[in-house]
């Protein structure tokens, strides 16, 4: 075995000593930054607030009992007669039910889209949650990438520049192509220090969203077969956006819960029907006089007469906020079909992308070869080979970004149509390997001489079809 041979295979002896569960997945990141995630906190509250509005409205029109205890003075003055001074007391019993009260009834109604806004609200922002997560995941994995392109990207530069070196002692290269290794190097020494810069910004974010220190992260693998989309039409999602999208949805409650204030508004112009009754026994009064009992029932009507002009500037306000609220429905629904159609069009441009680039990288490199050995051979020069360099690390750079940019966009258009779950995290999941074991993989490529990747066995990653969904109102999501 040569001595590079070995000392390949020692650092990968090296690196498979460390725990490949120190490396943590997508779907690890996404449950600490679900449990972490502030505005995801901020919704459950919300959500805990909005249940309690379908009791509170409901005991509106339930009966209501109240009972009280009471000692009285009493002192009677009369003409001509001795004052008559007493305590007397007693306790009491009010019972109360509303029999017509439209104010509370069409509250009672609106209780159930308050409920089901908290709903919709708590599993947007889960979502939103979600997909934090996931960007910060893959952006950090694509500064860990891009940083280990400029390394390799730094290192071909430098062994050209001492090629050049050698030629120029040797009286076969100029001056100027030195001057062109030398601005190459510095080049790619600042694209390293952007690469660490960035590197350490999105590693910031990842403790960010997940409130934990930064660990490895499993990464993609080094070939990944893009899916599908089931079914492949914009429009098909573009209208299950406009239709199903959380913000969508929530604004369309709003638009509902304003409609409801609207007859409130007009309700406080309606009569008001309520039974009562009381039950008051009273003591005996200082001895002299018997105890007494009052029990009272009443049928009362209430009309609202003269109000000053408040009921109608309320119902016009409520109208106002009515169509404010309608204006709010319409700007989600064209938001979320435009959300929507860029993310399927950034999708499919992506995966295409990325396969022309995948196919592009491997030309590049070839090229790359090819251009050494004619450097060699003296059929191409110095600046030739710089160039060849330079177009292969670039577009492995760009390559690298189109597949991180095709799996978040991809989980983006799943949340514009609000299909965005833990098993589609746990699907992406499946498909990263452990960043441990890819360094090992790496390492014991390079000491077999190969740099290409491998390409992982029995890789598959399928989406479900979507499926419409029935539309459920929001009174029977809330219940």
């Amino acid at each position: 075995m040569s001595r590079k041979n070995l000392a390949g295979w020692i650092l990968a002896g090296t690196v498979a000593c460390v725990p490949l569960a120190r490396a943590e997945d997508l779907s690890a990141i996404v449950d600490k930054t679900l449990g972490h995630d502030a505005e995801l906190a901020q919704a459950r509250a919300a959500y805990e607030a909005a249940k309690q509005a379908i009791p509170v409205a409901r005991a509106a029109l339930l009966p209501q009992v109240a009972g009280g205890w009471g000692r009285t003075y009493n002192r009677i003055d009369v003409e001509d007669f001795p004052r008559q001074s007493y305590w007397q007391s007693g306790w009491m019993v009010n019972v109360s039910q509303p029999l017509f009260d439209w104010s509370k009834w069409t509250a009672f109604k609106q209780s159930d889209y308050v409920a089901a806004r908290g709903v919709t609200d708590l599993a947007g922002a889960q979502q939103g949650a979600m997909l934090r997560a996931v960007k910060a995941y893959f952006e950090e994995l694509a500064s860990e990438d891009e940083l280990k392109r400029t390394i390799d990207y730094g290192a071909a530069i430098e062994a050209q520049a001492q090629e050049i070196s050698r030629k120029r002692a040797a009286g076969e290269a100029t001056l100027i192509d030195v001057r062109d290794a030398e601005v190459a190097r510095e080049q790619a020494h600042l694209q390293r220090l952007d690469a660490q810069e960035e590197l350490f910004i999105k590693r910031r974010a990842v403790e960010s969203v997940s409130g934990q220190p930064f660990t490895a992260l499993a990464a993609l693998p080094g070939v990944l077969p893009l899916p599908r989309l089931s079914p492949e039409s914009a429009e098909v999602w573009v209208d299950e956006a406009r239709s199903r999208g959380y913000e969508v949805q929530s604004r369309q409650i709003d638009w509902e819960i304003a409609k409801l204030d609207t007859q409130k508004a007009r309700a406080a112009g309606y009569p008001v029907v309520n039974l009562t009754g009381s039950y008051t026994p009273a003591g005996a009064a200082a001895g002299y006089a018997r105890p007494t009992t009052t029990t009272t029932g009443m049928l009362s009507v209430s009309v609202p007469l003269l109000s000053g002009g408040e009921i109608q500037g309320r119902v016009k306000q409520s109208l106002a906020l009515e169509n404010k609220a309608e204006q709010g429905f319409v700007i989600a629904s064209r938001q979320a079909e435009t959300s929507a159609r860029d993310n399927y069009a950034r999708y499919i441009l992506a995966r295409e992308r990325t396969a022309t680039l995948t196919r592009l990288t491997e030309s590049s490199r070839a090229a790359l070869e090819a251009t050494k050995i004619g450097y060699r051979t003296g059929s191409r020069t110095s600046v030739d080979v710089l160039r060849a360099i330079d177009s292969f690390y670039m577009t492995q750079r760009d390559l690298m970004r189109s597949r991180y940019q095709a799996v978040v966009t991809l989980l983006s258009l799943k949340a514009d149509v609000a299909t965005l779950s833990t098993e589609d995290i746990a699907q992406i999941s499946s498909m990263l390997c452990c960043a441990v074991k890819r360094q090992i993989e790496e390492g014991a490529a390079s000491s077999e001489g190969t740099s290409s990747p491998t390409a992982p066995r029995a890789l598959t990653f399928e989406l479900q079809p979507l499926t419409p969904m029935p539309a459920v109102t929001p009174i029977e999501s809330a219940r």
